[in-house]
């Protein structure tokens, strides 16, 4: 029988999938242009163009179905410390990949952008800048793929939940 519980509980799973899915294949995308550095820019490109058109967008929905659940399965949102917990790292996680991490993708882009076009002499380093700001991303990376993970982990054991 449909309720408002299954729609936002469909809603939320769909849009954690369509928000973070392309994200693991992120640090795949970015191994190839470190590969080959013709074809970097459009790598830091499409990273950014997805984190920002879908993932920090797409992000925010999952937030409101989140908020819908809550509601709609009668949960004592401070009695849920699965609930809390999930809640904390999702918002450390969301300012960060807003703040932070959406500001270095859109630093990375600029700087290849400026970078001449075709491929570097055989040999030359990439500038130091660069190399820089893709451990920043990459560390940055990290954290938000462990603090998804950590989410959903959350989200499917509920340790101490009073509802199934």
């Amino acid at each position: 029988m449909w309720s408002w519980f299954t729609f936002f509980l469909i809603g939320h799973i769909l849009s954690v999938i369509v928000a973070f899915g392309p994200v693991f294949a992120f640090p795949l995308i970015a191994a190839q242009a470190q590969k080959d550095p013709v074809h970097g820019r459009f790598g830091a490109e499409i990273i950014d163009l997805i984190e920002r058109r879908i993932t920090l967008r797409v992000a925010g929905v999952v937030a409101l179905f989140g908020i819908g659940l809550i509601f709609t399965a009668h949960v004592n949102f401070f009695s849920s410390p699965w609930i809390l917990i999930a809640v904390v790292l999702y918002i450390a996680a969301y300012a960060f990949a807003g703040f932070v991490q959406a500001k270095n993708s859109a630093r990375m882009v600029e700087l290849l952008q400026a970078m001449p076009p075709g491929p570097p002499p055989p040999g030359t380093p990439p500038p130091a800048e660069i190399v820089a700001l893709g451990k920043k991303l990459q560390y940055g990376g990290m954290y938000l793929t462990l603090s998804i993970v950590a989410i959903v982990v959350l989200m499917v054991w509920r340790p101490g939940a009073k509802f199934t």
